[in-house]
């Protein structure tokens, strides 16, 4: 059963309980399709809930004024701020939808540890192909001597060690994709 969190006016009053939403977080290498499927999740699951959030990596990093940049350290502080306005959303009943690539299994164990209804998807895809695809140019960067600190490349993505669900996005269309996760989370979450 799902945690329910007490409901309390600006007063302090008691409104009742709201069922915790979920994060349901999108993890794996630039260009695996993290914020294409967070894009289509988020359109299929506000059909049913209305009150669903994405929260994009790439968009936090640009609120922010690109304030931290790429060591490991300022990833992690990075992913951690993603985590906590994920956490204030759910706790509100909002289900988010997180597209960040959260690279290391230390900060994916920061994340299951403090977020209680957490869903991890891993879209697991070559090198090569994401290399191919380059949706923001980061791997030509890196080949030109321009960028450093490419996760997967340069940087270690390390492989979530238990995610709810995997996916090959270079085996599946994004369709087939879609329709994985929405069967998972009937399944095994009971969303939708």
């Amino acid at each position: 059963m799902r945690s329910k969190v007490e409901r309390l006016s600006r007063k302090g009053q008691y409104l009742g309980l709201i069922s915790m939403g979920y994060v349901i977080w999108f993890t794996g290498i630039s260009g695996s399709g993290k914020t294409t499927l967070a894009r289509r999740l988020v359109e299929e699951l506000k059909k049913k809930h209305g009150r669903v959030e994405l929260i994009d990596g790439d968009v936090v990093r640009e609120f922010f004024e690109h304030d931290l940049g790429y060591t490991r350290q300022e990833r992690i502080a990075n992913v951690k701020r993603i985590a906590f306005a994920a956490m204030l959303l759910a706790k509100n009943g909002i289900h988010v939808i997180v597209a960040n690539i959260a690279p290391y299994v230390e900060v994916r164990d920061f994340i299951r540890k403090h977020l209680e209804e957490y869903i991890q998807i891993y879209l697991n895809v070559p090198l090569k192909i994401a290399m191919e695809r380059d949706v923001q140019g980061h791997y030509t960067r890196y080949r030109q001597e321009s960028e450093k600190n490419i996760v997967g490349v340069d940087d270690p993505y390390e492989a979530p060690r238990n995610p709810d669900l995997v996916i090959d996005t270079s085996n599946q269309t994004e369709e087939e994709s879609v329709h994985m996760i929405l069967e998972h989370l009937k399944t095994h979450h009971n969303i939708i």
